[in-house]
């Protein structure tokens, strides 16, 4: 079922209510614990789900503007300024709406379920079990870049549990939400003593489907086994192996995905626009050479088509020679070290368009190519109106449950082919981009046609070679990630890979002649004795800072968390 973004926030995150759409009324439940009382549980699991992805603020600053730039999935406009990857202002947005919003509604589900008859109590054993899973996803999420959270004494102060909770270190938090997974995966599997209220209309995700929460809570166990391989290779083997040992629990193909889809006008807002941001030269090289079927969904073709040349050709004074031809190469990335894209040779050939006037219209005519706004924002108006395409949010795909697989056997921490699990992330990632690319109405692009997976996976770059079985697969799914960067970012600090020497080559961004530090956390909020948590929260600054790498301070974002071992 696909809701109006403004039917959603009505019914879930402004009154919480289906009776109206106030906002005292939410300022009163977050005050009031009682207020709840009218509230039914399957909403919360609604309200966290919407929380959760439709953060324009994360898109925006942590997204667009931090993490894409830093991992050279976009530029600015004008191409990197020089030293941006020291500007942290504004990021990350996760940690408050986990704390202000989605962990609340969550823990909330399960207080409203406390509060029904008895008899009523055990028709909701498994929404529970749905809403465990996604706060597991969400806390996992977090703590990701901040390392120690508060989690289990969390969200517990309006129902008369401590307003001062501790902080769980990483390691803890990571074995806590792997023995919430494996609880909720056994529940779910197995048969209630009551019929269970179905949360369907409720699901974003899988529409009350118990099995396919089971594989999507299996995923994010796997997930979580990689973040360990360098911290607790025991764990991670552990994990993986239990987890590998049930097929009929595991995705198989894309449609077991866990992915948000909403109307157009889900990402509507001015944040979620991307326009502006450049596709980069790394990138763009790589999957043009490759022949890569993504490229047109990843990217917009450069302004030099052959109607805007014959413009350029006709204009007084004329701007290209005649029987100018347009180039069959039409997408070109801007290049991603500050010290190249400030050149002025560079300037000049890659940053400085050509105006034109076309019926009666200024034309900017550019040598390079944007990333593609309609995958970011399918409301996007490209010059032929306002899109209606679909918003396509992942949590994890098949391709990245493949990619994982992959990389688990390529380790020898499972006995799979690594090769059969990197062609099939490879083939799925494709495939899925293909559907994403036609549901966001996507312009210029052209579907995917028969022949074209076979062809790029012989590529000799592509081709799977087990000497180099990590780097393949740590770029290929670093390509995946395009739209999930937080993964793509993470894989780069597991593995080191895509570098200046991968399959894919990210070079070295240089300010000034120096190579850039790229962050690898979150800048953590200063202490302040006045804060109430003051005590917690410094003994777990302290205890992070112990952790080899975590850097110079807790605002030092160039510093490890604790799974981000050297």
């Amino acid at each position: 079922m696909k809701w109006s973004y403004k039917t959603i926030l009505c019914l879930s995150i402004m009154g919480m209510v289906t009776s109206s759409c106030d906002k005292q009324d939410f300022v009163e439940i977050n005050k009031d614990p009682d207020a709840l009382s009218t509230v039914p549980p399957e909403n919360q699991l609604l309200n966290a789900t919407i929380g959760l992805h439709g953060q324009d603020f994360e898109a925006f600053y942590d997204t667009y503007r931090r993490i894409m730039p830093w991992m050279q999935y976009n530029t600015e406009l004008s191409g990197n300024v020089l030293g941006f990857t020291g500007n942290v202002d504004n990021f990350p947005q996760r940690y408050g709406r986990f704390y202000n919003g989605v962990g609340n509604a969550l823990y909330d589900l399960e207080k409203l379920v406390e509060r029904l008859p008895d008899t009523e109590q055990p028709k909701y054993v498994h929404m529970i079990r749905m809403a465990r899973v996604l706060r597991s996803y969400y806390a996992f999420y977090v703590s990701d870049i901040f390392g120690s959270i508060p989690y289990s004494d969390a969200f517990q102060g309006r129902y008369g549990g401590t307003l001062t909770p501790k902080y769980d270190t990483q390691q803890e938090l990571f074995n806590q939400l792997d023995a919430d997974l494996k609880e909720a995966i056994t529940t779910l599997k197995a048969t209630q003593t009551a019929v269970q209220v179905s949360p369907a209309a409720y699901d974003q995700y899988f529409g009350g489907n118990a099995t396919r929460w089971v594989k999507a809570a299996n995923a994010l166990r796997l997930k979580i086994a990689t973040r360990l391989i360098k911290r607790d290779a025991a764990k991670a083997r552990s994990i993986a192996q239990e987890v590998l040992a049930t097929p009929a629990d595991l995705m198989s193909s894309n449609a077991d995905g866990w992915v948000f889809v909403g109307r157009f006008d889900f990402t509507s807002g001015g944040n979620w626009n991307p326009d502006g941001l450049r596709a980069t030269k790394p990138m763009v090289d790589f999957m043009w050479n490759t022949r890569d079927p993504r490229i047109d969904a990843f990217f917009t073709p450069n302004r030099y088509s052959q109607a805007n040349i014959n413009a350029l050709i006709a204009a007084t004074p004329r701007q290209l020679p005649a029987g100018t031809t347009e180039n069959p190469r039409r997408y070109v990335g801007s290049f991603t070290s500050p010290d190249e894209s400030q050149n002025v040779a560079n300037r000049r050939a890659f940053y400085t368009p050509r105006t034109v006037a076309i019926s009666g219209q200024q034309v900017s005519v550019d040598t390079l190519s944007n990333i593609q706004p309609r995958l970011f924002q399918p409301a996007f108006n490209s010059g032929n109106g306002v899109g209606d395409g679909l918003s396509y949010l992942p949590v994890i795909t098949y391709s990245d449950f493949c990619f994982m697989r992959a990389e688990l056997a390529a380790r020898t921490i499972t006995s799979e082919p690594a090769k059969d699990w990197y062609d099939a992330g490879v083939t799925s990632s494709i495939q899925w981009f293909d559907e994403v690319a036609r549901g966001s109405k996507i312009d210029n692009y052209t579907p995917l046609a028969a022949g074209e997976i076979a062809a790029y996976l012989a590529r000799p770059e592509v081709a799977f070679n087990p000497a180099k079985a990590i780097d393949q697969i740590a770029c290929q799914a670093y390509i995946s990630y395009f739209n999930r960067v937080n993964e793509g970012w993470a894989i780069w600090k597991r593995t080191g890979f895509p570098n200046a020497t991968s399959t894919l080559a990210l070079p070295d961004m240089r300010s000034s002649g120096a190579i850039l530090v790229v962050p690898r956390r979150a800048p953590l909020g200063l202490l302040v004795t006045s804060d109430p948590n003051y005590a917690n929260k410094k003994s777990a600054y302290d205890a992070m800072a112990a952790i080899p790498g975590w850097g110079r301070e807790p605002q030092d974002a160039s510093g490890r968390v604790w799974w981000d071992q050297q």
